[in-house]
């Protein structure tokens, strides 16, 4: 008799046996360009990660897939192609990409606007609302940069404008990309439209590629391969192979995921001044030789976008394979998850001995990077049982002059301090620079601190710092939010 477990057991096997019968369902097709077929183009369903390569008459077959429907076709060199499933065999015809740049291309704007139906916002409401909180959304109009840029109008240093007069299209390079200037002034501070939202989309999407070689040397929209199109022609560059939609075209371009496209404007020696150096740290970090690129971490999905233009034309995707567009740098969080701290204490004959490690980890570059004048400041205080009594330090280092108002107390300095004629320090990277003093962090490499203090000694605060700009500029121009508190400890001897 036949149990009900073995029952079971049959109908699982002749399931198993009918699915094993049944036919896979495939999707024929050819990629064609006028009458000659593409060879290694890369085609799949669009929103879906399988992907299958042409042959060498252009040929493929695709692997149906449940709800999938449309098909699109890559090649270097052109727009993505795409073809609607059903019946019969599929032919994609791909179009060249446009023949050279037009520099008279007009711009488009990112901000939303009902008017302008090709402006980007109106389609990408969530990727405009992630890049508005960046850096990059007000690099033109940052009221800091602007300080700096041309001192307010009443701080005649640390302005760049009035140091340096002919320097103003170095900073519009990066800054204010797309700023015309018939008299070529880059006057920033003139910026409109397009030009006033910084670093925003359609400049970033009509880049094409980045040569490494000139990293440095020339930088921001110098370094940039645009290929804009002529009037009528809509076509955006990006990292998605599979983007299609009604009206516009696409192309897939891989340098989107690749860190030379950020060494544009994060690697420059300015006015012989090696003032950004990002990129180049990156080369020389753990995280390139594990393959991580900058988009890794500050690109990295948030895992909630799934489509970029919902309603718009745009599919569902899985959210691991979009990226945030918010590209946080040297926030609170992000500072903290790179920098580690720890505190230990000793008793040495009559002193009371601190041991401070401070690690960079999970970065690729060297802590803080970024703007030259950038910085961390080590701050040790220490008291006796009264803790209104503060102990002098015995043995260790003290904070220099630039620290500000913890200049005196034992702590360091972690920055590229650039020292300028007469060992003025610090010193604008505009101005001419004598040498470096380089004391920041090394991804993976401890840099280990000590502190002695006398027998009296009970306790100690130990507190790490990042500092956006040096206290003679902050403290002149009463920026009251310059420094960030990183990590802290309270020690204490028995």
């Amino acid at each position: 008799m036949l149990t009900s477990r073995s029952i079971a057991l049959i109908g699982l096997l002749l399931v198993t046996a009918a699915l094993v019968t049944l036919p896979i369902r495939q999707t024929d097709g050819i990629v064609m360009h006028g009458n000659a077929p593409i060879k290694k183009a890369t085609v799949r369903w669009q929103g879906e990660c399988e992907r299958t390569i042409t042959d060498s008459r252009g040929r493929f077959r695709l692997r149906d897939r449940l709800g999938a429907h449309r098909v699109t076709a890559y090649a270097s060199g052109y727009r993505i192609a795409s073809a609607e499933h059903g019946i019969g065999r599929l032919t994609l015809r791909m179009q060249a990409l446009p023949d050279s740049d037009n520099r008279d291309y007009e711009w488009i704007e990112p901000h939303p606007d009902p008017a302008k139906p090709n402006n980007c916002a109106n389609c990408h409401a969530e990727i405009h609302r992630e890049w508005q909180s960046s850096a990059h959304a007000a690099s033109a109009v940052n009221s800091k940069f602007l300080s700096l840029f041309d001192g307010d109008g009443k701080h005649p240093t640390w302005n760049a404008r009035k140091e340096h007069p002919d320097g103003a299209a170095v900073c519009a390079a990066c800054h204010v990309p797309t700023l015309r200037s018939a008299s070529l002034d880059y006057d920033i501070r003139e910026a409109k439209a397009d030009a006033r939202s910084g670093i925003h989309c359609d400049a970033c999407h009509k880049v094409t590629d980045v040569p490494a070689d000139k990293l440095g040397l020339l930088f921001g929209r110098d370094a940039l391969e645009w290929l804009r199109p002529t009037a009528g022609d809509a076509i955006t560059y990006g990292p998605l192979d599979d983007a299609v939609r009604p009206g516009e075209s696409f192309a897939y371009m891989p340098v989107y995921r690749q860190s030379r496209y950020c060494g544009a404007c994060h690697e420059g020696i300015v006015f012989g001044v090696h003032a950004y150096g990002t990129y180049s740290e990156w080369l020389e970090s753990p995280a390139k030789k594990q393959g991580k690129q900058c988009q890794d971490c500050h690109m990295a999905p948030t895992g909630t976008l799934t489509n970029i233009a919902p309603r718009k034309g745009g599919v569902e995707r899985r959210p691991e394979t979009l990226a945030s567009h918010a590209m946080p740098g040297a926030t609170a969080a992000m500072l903290r998850r790179a920098v580690s701290m720890q505190v230990a204490t000793r008793i040495e004959k009559n002193d009371r001995v601190l041991e401070i490690e401070i690690v960079a980890n999970h970065v690729g570059h060297r802590v803080p990077t970024g703007y030259v004048d950038r910085h961390l400041v080590l701050v040790v205080k220490a008291a006796a049982a009264d803790a209104n009594h503060v102990v002098d330090l015995t043995r260790g280092e003290r904070l220099p002059q630039s620290a500000g108002a913890w200049s005196g107390l034992p702590g360091r300095i972690y920055a590229k301090r650039l020292i300028g004629e007469k060992d003025r320090t610090p010193t604008p990277f505009w101005l001419p620079v004598e040498r470096v003093d380089d004391t920041r962090l090394f991804p993976g490499q401890p840099d280990r601190r000590t502190f002695a203090f006398p027998a009296s000694t009970k306790r100690a605060t130990v507190e790490l710092w990042h500092r956006r700009f040096w206290a003679e500029v902050a403290e002149s121009r009463g920026w009251r939010d310059n420094d960030t508190l990183i990590a802290s400890a309270i020690v204490t001897w028995d």
